[in-house]
């Protein structure tokens, strides 16, 4: 089984070059543009289909002269909503949409423009995803009141969703912070390999506590 697109995913995408971003889809990340190249790559987006790719910058490696300078799974975006201020910086909301593999750079300057394609995730058994996404809900909220950046909200919310890929991408983005580990599970495709990869990790960090 397949997840479905949740929008047209364009053939080209601006691509906004981090060190140790990653943004998963069903989550959200706040972003502060003050460089001129990419209050160029914003207006491009806004003229547009609203959407960009947050590239995860390749560790040691000059990312501006690299012709390959980010990892080439990735998730696009779409801008939900933005504040351009007078001195021209903005502040804007992301929304990660769905994992996209980066083949190429059509455009290197004053911003990547990138061609992409879409991954889609899959679900080989039902009924193990289903099992394992309600693991790793219940593990999440053991984890609220241990100071773990885990609302009441998000946990009920969590556990009204039916959706295994859903629950894997907003754990994900939740509580994984290293930049490593987060930019494996982007690569993972297989649904219910998330998700026992969530489980593991979960579970090592309630036993620390």
């Amino acid at each position: 089984m397949e997840e479905e697109d949740p929008a047209k995913i364009p053939d080209t995408a601006p691509v906004m070059v981090l060190g140790g971003a990653t943004l998963f889809p069903y989550s959200y990340m706040p972003l502060f543009l003050f460089e001129q190249r990419y209050r160029d790559l914003l207006s491009y987006a806004l003229e547009r289909d609203r959407m960009f790719c947050l590239g995860h910058a390749i560790p040691g490696i000059d990312t501006d002269e690299s012709n390959e300078p980010v990892h080439r799974m990735t998730t696009i975006g779409l801008i939900r909503a933005c504040v351009t201020h007078p001195d021209g910086t903005s502040h804007l909301m992301l929304s990660g949409l769905q994992r996209v593999e980066i083949l190429g750079f059509e455009q290197h300057h004053p911003f990547r423009i990138a061609t992409i394609i879409p991954r889609r995730s899959h679900i080989e058994d039902s009924d193990e995803a289903a099992k394992t996404a309600l693991e790793v809900v219940d593990l999440s909220g053991k984890l609220c009141g241990y100071g773990k950046p885990m609302s009441d909200q998000l946990r009920d919310h969590l556990a009204g969703v039916s959706d295994p890929a859903t629950v894997s991408d907003v754990v994900a983005q939740t509580f994984l912070h290293d930049p490593t580990e987060r930019q494996q599970l982007i690569e993972m495709l297989d649904v219910t390999e998330r998700l026992r990869y969530l489980a593991d990790r979960l579970s090592m960090i309630l036993a620390k506590e």
